[in-house]
């Protein structure tokens, strides 16, 4: 028998096919979302399972779990999946297949940052808890684009201020990954990009953080106070408390902003390494 596990975020598709002795196959294919409803969401998400199914054409799927985002329940993705692979399927957020790949419910709290932010739990009794994920305009303090963005501010207060650069600083490698240095060409650069070109500065932030620069850091430190504050949220809203947390996303592979996390959250936090598409591979499976 064989099992397909897909987890769809937001940068890339990931997939395994396992039987009973293991891995058969795993690829990686471009991002698809559930937001079924555009025209361009439908197609992407035609060509990736047509990939995907050609990569194991011969091999029967016996059952699929699914993560994804934008996920809809009203059974339209399970028509592509049966499409493609003539297989019954469970289909569930992405953040809801990171969570069960890292625990069984009930035992833990999976703390999400990429460009946005997120805390997440399945209680003892398989209620959802979901603490934030507000997105860009409401919250997600804490992730890739808050870093960004407030990396981007800092830049503007100097600009503003007519102080001189400082050669290595924060604000000058900044302005050089933009291309800016002034705020006519800081504007153009926000107003002209989406939101994961902002939130892909938090990784200039991480090492400028690394080479001891104080306002990266300090970026770095309120971050991981408003990522804390998620969890503190969640502890209040789940029958056990003090649970083990799982950090994963985007932003879980920066050292300076995890050493700042676990000023907060001591040993109650580990970075996931689970590989997701596997592990959802195996929840078909079971």
């Amino acid at each position: 028998m064989y099992f397909l596990g897909i987890d769809a975020g937001a940068s890339a598709t990931k997939w395994s096919l396992i039987d009973e002795s293991g891995i058969v196959a795993a690829g990686t294919q471009e991002a698809m979302d559930g937001h079924l409803y555009r025209d361009a969401s439908k197609i992407r998400m035609d060509s990736v399972l047509n990939e995907i199914s050609q990569e194991i054409s011969g091999k029967k799927v016996d059952r699929i779990y699914m993560g994804i985002t934008g996920v809809v329940h009203d059974g339209s993705i399970e028509k592509y999946l049966e499409k493609y692979f003539m297989a019954p399927s469970i289909v569930v957020s992405d953040i809801e297949l990171a969570y069960r790949a890292n625990f069984v419910q009930g035992n833990g709290i999976l703390l999400y940052a990429g460009t946005g932010s997120v805390a997440y739990a399945i209680d003892e009794k398989g209620e959802i808890h979901q603490i934030g994920g507000w997105g860009y305009l409401l919250g997600d303090e804490g992730a890739g684009y808050w870093i960004g963005r407030e990396a981007i501010r800092q830049a503007l207060h100097l600009i503003e201020s007519k102080e001189i650069t400082s050669p290595g600083s924060l604000v000058d490698l900044i302005l050089k990954e933009i291309n800016a240095n002034d705020w006519n060409s800081v504007k153009s650069f926000v107003y002209s990009n989406d939101r994961s070109a902002i939130a892909a500065l938090s990784k200039v932030v991480d090492q400028a953080a690394l080479k001891g620069d104080k306002s990266a850091i300090e970026i770095l430190n309120r971050a991981a106070g408003h990522l804390a504050d998620l969890v503190e949220r969640a502890d209040r809203n789940l029958l056990r408390k003090s649970l083990p947390i799982k950090f994963t996303g985007g932003i879980s592979s920066s050292v300076s902003l995890y050493r700042e996390l676990e000023k907060f959250l001591k040993v109650r936090v580990s970075i996931s390494t689970v590989d997701i598409a596997l592990r959802a591979a195996e929840l078909a499976g079971s």
